[in-house]
């Protein structure tokens, strides 16, 4: 038999382990696993961000405008009602020999009650501002998705730098355990020398120090690289406990740039685009403002019923009178046209001033694009050389190691190729991060990105 307070104390082990256990297995089984390459890693970012959903609501903002402006035909129809009713109504004086009047006097005239209720109609028949807040309205909606594009494509550029800067620094982490590893075969044949005698203990002392330091270097790569991950995961949106596995490389990332005609560049840039569609917008303002300018027409109608009677019964039909009539009503602006003078001076200048905008965005991206060309092919040639230097260092390295177990080099010496290696390996990753920031920033001054 187990005793009692045996069985109590299980019982509260197994309530604290799935206490414990339960929320660690709940939030387990929440994380996601994802591998992206950059395109994805753009793509889903797009997705989960908040602030491009914020910008997704202009649309159907500027399609509401477009379906408002375009009602501006719709005829206006009201209905409305007035019930009158005089407890004292006032006489109206009455002139001597007026209708068997000997005298002048006063005489109480009218109904106590006194109900309209009628139906008015207002039908724009010429209102030249009506068409042109239409199209202003579609060209509002055509600036709103622009610059939603043009924040898509901010949005991607932030993605895509952090995504290489994640790449550059595990290229450094990798780098860092190579020097790392080499530190400790440093450190190893300087222990077997130096209890075999042929070493003296500095440098032995020397080499484990290397080491150590080696090691500390590569978990500060490690802890960068981790940084610039959960920097990358911010971007896209997506929790800091998920799983994230770039399935691009250093040595696979592509990318889709080609060469492109100057006019196809600001076809593409959203910055030209949107210039051009506020010039188009502004110079229909101008159009609207000049067209207040002119009269406007418009068709109306009315049809009431008058109840007149001194009470309420307006069931009987015989105190009701209809009442209608069909008409023209004209509008011509007067003083107002001191006003638009002004706003259409002030539209006037808007536009110049566009258009100057206009032709220094364009040098600016010309400009933009041959320099960001030009680094990319520096960018490329460098990182190939390099590579090569890269690779010409490690074969010195080599070679240098051997001579050094063989006893035919230094510990002094080695380290000076070390320094060496490690000059080539600094020069390696920057040339290589050179060339990944040139290549977005090539992307984004041709529109591509």
């Amino acid at each position: 038999m187990i005793p009692m307070n045996h069985k109590k104390n299980i019982m509260k082990k197994i309530i604290l382990l799935l206490t414990v256990g339960l929320p660690v297995l709940t939030c387990a089984q929440t994380n996601q696993a994802f591998t992206l390459s950059l395109k994805q890693a753009m793509e889903l970012g797009l997705k989960n961000r908040f602030d491009r959903k914020v910008f997704q609501y202009n649309i159907p903002i500027a399609e509401n405008d477009l379906s408002k402006s375009k009602k501006g035909w719709i005829p206006e129809v009201q209905a409305a009602g007035d019930i009158q009713y005089t407890t004292q109504i006032q006489p109206t004086y009455i002139p001597k020999g007026f209708v068997g009047f000997g005298e002048p006097g006063l005489l109480t005239l009218g109904a106590k009650n006194m109900t309209v209720f009628g139906l008015s109609l207002v039908q724009p028949l010429f209102k030249p501002g009506i068409n042109t807040n239409v199209k202003i309205a579609v060209t509002n909606l055509a600036l709103q998705k622009e610059k939603i594009r043009g924040d898509e494509m901010d949005i991607k550029n932030k993605i895509s730098l952090a995504y290489l800067d994640v790449l550059l620094k595990r290229l450094q982490f990798r780098i860092a355990e190579n020097e790392e590893a080499r530190f400790k075969e440093y450190e190893e044949l300087a222990a077997g020398k130096y209890r075999m005698g042929t070493l003296i203990e500095n440098d032995y002392l020397r080499a484990k120090l290397d080491y150590k330091n080696a090691k500390v270097k590569t978990a500060m790569m490690s802890q960068n690289d981790s940084l610039a991950m959960d920097y990358l995961k911010y971007q896209i949106n997506i929790p800091e406990e998920d799983i994230l596995t770039l399935s691009d490389s250093i040595e696979t990332i592509r990318f889709d740039s080609e060469a492109l005609q100057p006019e196809s560049v600001f076809q593409n840039r959203t910055e030209i685009k949107q210039l051009e569609l506020q010039r188009q917008e502004n110079k229909l303002q101008l159009k609207k403002v000049r067209q207040n300018a002119l009269p406007s027409v418009s068709f109306t109608g009315y049809y009431a019923g008058i109840y007149q009677n001194q009470d309420f019964h307006y069931n009987e039909s015989k105190w009701w009178a209809p009442h209608s009539y069909l008409g023209l009503q004209f509008s011509i602006p007067i003083t107002s046209n001191f006003i638009n003078k002004n706003e259409m001076t002030e539209y006037e200048l808007r536009q110049d001033q566009l258009e100057l905008e206009l032709q220094q965005e364009k040098s600016a991206i010309q400009f933009q694009i041959r320099k960001a060309s030009d680094d990319l092919q520096n960018a490329k040639e460098n990182m190939q050389n390099a590579k090569e230097n890269y690779s010409l260092s490690q074969t010195i390295y080599k070679n240098q190691r051997q001579q050094f177990t063989i006893g035919v080099f230094r510990y002094s010496d080695l380290l000076e190729t070390e320094k060496s290696l490690d000059k080539a390996e600094q020069i390696y990753i920057e040339a290589v991060y050179e060339y990944l920031i040139a290549q977005v920033a090539y992307e984004k001054a041709t529109g591509s990105l």
